[in-house]
């Protein structure tokens, strides 16, 4: 079912027809040669049926389509979002980076139509906690929100709240977003590759900040 607002495919036949004949009938008024009005509706039936079989083979397997490429590429999806959890977890740690102080930074490869199935097929489905900013040459993701990022990752695998616990005594490493802290996907067209941006912190057994 097409969402509110979004054409059907009839609609979309009609409308195109409907752009046709207004425009058939603005040559008509400016035309008096009989056999140039008879090769003018010549030209606009074949186009009709021209723009209907196109919109019938685009537009129209467009649902069935989609489900198709989901099917396919769910599964690549689903192996790249286990891999980036287990990359952030594996950053979690009480030793700080010099390189990325108190961040988690690292990039994973993601082929267009993947990215595509992550940002317009799951991420997109709320605005809660995310802000998203397009531009030609990349896609930027930010988010706000712990619990909102925690939700995407969980979808694929469970991710525990990004807190690794370093036993009796030793404290809690964890991810940090918020709305000081944000986290960011970025995404480069280009170079196919997501970009993970992370803050995290590490307290020690006495619940002390050493970040």
């Amino acid at each position: 079912m097409a969402a509110r607002g979004e054409p059907d495919l009839q609609q979309v036949i009609d409308g195109i027809k409907g752009t046709l004949k207004r425009q058939k009938s603005h040559f008509q008024r400016n035309i008096f040669n009989a056999h140039k009005l008879r090769d003018l509706d010549h030209t606009f039936n074949e186009l009709m049926k021209v723009s209907e079989a196109v919109v019938k083979g685009k537009f129209g397997s467009l649902h069935h389509r989609h489900k198709n490429e989901i099917t396919q590429v769910y599964p690549m999806l689903y192996r790249i979002m286990v891999r980036a959890k287990n990359g952030i977890n594996r950053r979690l740690s009480p030793r700080m980076s010099k390189l990325h102080p108190w961040k988690v930074c690292f990039d994973i490869s993601m082929p267009q139509e993947v990215f595509d199935l992550l940002h317009k097929g799951i991420i997109s489905r709320t605005r809660y906690g995310v802000e998203v900013v397009e531009k030609s040459s990349s896609v930027t993701i930010t988010f706000t929100s712990l619990r909102r990022l925690c939700l995407l990752f969980n979808e694929f695998e469970d991710c525990g709240d990004f807190k690794k616990q370093l036993g009796d005594g030793k404290g809690v490493v964890k991810l940090i977003v918020d709305d000081r802290k944000h986290g960011t996907l970025k995404y480069k067209p280009k170079e196919e590759i997501l970009q993970f941006n992370f803050h995290y912190g590490y307290w020690n057994g006495f619940g002390i900040i050493q970040h």
